[in-house]
């Protein structure tokens, strides 16, 4: 993983989904400020990306190789997220276990009340015999207590048992923060109606959907990210920096270059740097910097 900072055994005792899952009340974390003091803190009490003060150093040194290896662009963004993840089985356990690791905001947890059974065991690592035996403790329940022990900086709870998918989808305040969910995973299978309205919900919303179901030697996905969806990074590689060479205003294009968007006779403007291969394909976006010499009004203009 990530992280390797030792974490507090938790005591807490999963209950039934029924009794308010989403209340379960971890012991109290003592956690070292930057000056040497410790502060004692309950759970949710400083979690998430609202952050003010010396414990930001202390999220900011945990995911020091994540932000090394994702850069800190995405571990900005990563951090604003909330998701909803339906079903708590082996594809719902896991990708929860991953997104909190992965340092997002806050992760709700939805089991639909599903009461752990033995071949359940076999999916989610979390679930035990003890929970088996209990006979009514739910795979949500079951999972929570350790999910929160992964990263005490993302906010993770259950879904109470009362609330509806549809109803909780709309949430424009997730977990305690002033945001709504970015986008909710369904990882289990779902009556068709109550699968398309969600998928709708989360396109007029702007959530990304995205359904993940594995059945014994086969899977399915589907992905539906919206119609404006923007993918800021498209290849993973790090962004070039180039050292222009020249500029050249042309008043009339030449036929033999070839500019998109621009007609013959119309004016254009050459720009050549100094690198041998600068590596731009068609659609690359560039942002001018570091302009002078009467040029500074071009400075953070994207072409």
């Amino acid at each position: 993983t990530f992280f390797t900072t030792t974490m507090t055994k938790r005591s807490t005792t999963a209950t039934n989904s029924n009794d308010n899952n989403n209340n379960h009340s971890p012991t109290n974390k003592r956690i070292k400020m930057a000056d040497g003091g410790e502060v004692v803190l309950n759970w949710g009490d400083w979690m998430g990306s609202y952050k003010t003060g010396n414990l930001v150093d202390n999220e900011s040194e945990r995911i020091d190789r994540q932000k090394a290896a994702f850069g800190g662009d995405t571990i900005a963004r990563l951090k604003d997220l909330n998701v909803l993840i339906v079903g708590m089985q082996g594809v719902g356990v896991e990708t929860a276990k991953n997104l909190i690791l992965s340092n997002v905001g806050g992760v709700m947890l939805y089991d639909g009340g599903i009461v752990c059974k033995e071949e359940h065991r076999g999916s989610n690592f979390y679930v035990t015999r003890e929970h088996v035996l209990e006979e009514e403790t739910t795979l949500g329940a079951a999972s929570l207590t350790e999910l929160r022990t992964l990263n005490p900086f993302c906010r993770v709870d259950l879904l109470d048992g009362n609330s509806t998918l549809t109803e909780e989808i709309m949430n424009k305040d997730v977990l305690g923060t002033p945001r709504g969910y970015a986008a909710v995973v369904v990882a289990t299978m779902l009556p068709k109606k109550e699968l398309f309205q969600l998928n709708e919900l989360a396109r007029a919303n702007g959530i990304a959907f995205i359904m993940a179901v594995t059945n014994g030697v086969t899977s399915s996905i589907f992905s539906d990210f919206g119609p404006n969806h923007e993918i800021t990074d498209a290849t993973g590689e790090p962004t070039q920096t180039l050292a222009i060479s020249n500029v050249e205003v042309l008043d009339s294009k030449p036929k033999l270059l070839d500019v998109a968007g621009v007609k013959e006779g119309e004016q254009v403007v050459v720009v050549t740097v100094a690198q041998n291969e600068h590596g731009l394909e068609d659609g690359d976006v560039v942002v001018l910097e570091d302009l002078r010499q009467g040029m500074e009004g071009l400075n953070g203009m994207s072409v």
